[in-house]
């Protein structure tokens, strides 16, 4: 998976790129197929920041986001929010997949 980290208006520690980074491989566990991750960090109003992750998965797009008072709540509400989007998007994936002949034969 290429995971991409950008930070805006501040500069990240490589201890928050470094978590970043683990819980975003984590993601993997929820949904295999993620080729891609873009995640941005940002620190624009004062008291506010802003965490956004944007997964590219087979066929479409994840993204999402949280504005919290610290960087590291930010992060962990828009980790859960895409760990909840993930596992949606796998149990849809799950419900589309064809029956097989057997299943088809003995009904």
């Amino acid at each position: 998976m290429d995971i991409n980290i950008s930070a805006r208006h501040f500069n990240a520690s490589a201890s928050l790129q470094a978590r970043v980074q683990e819980e975003i491989e984590k993601l993997g566990k929820f949904y295999p197929n993620i080729t891609s991750a873009t995640i941005v960090l940002d620190h624009e109003v004062e008291h506010m920041r802003r965490c956004e992750i944007s997964l590219n998965i087979t066929g479409t797009v994840v993204v999402a986001s949280a504005d919290e008072e610290n960087m590291g709540k930010a992060l962990d509400v828009a980790i859960e929010r895409a760990k909840t989007q993930l596992k949606k998007q796998n149990e849809k994936q799950k419900d589309h997949k064809t029956q097989s002949l057997s299943d088809l034969v003995n009904k």
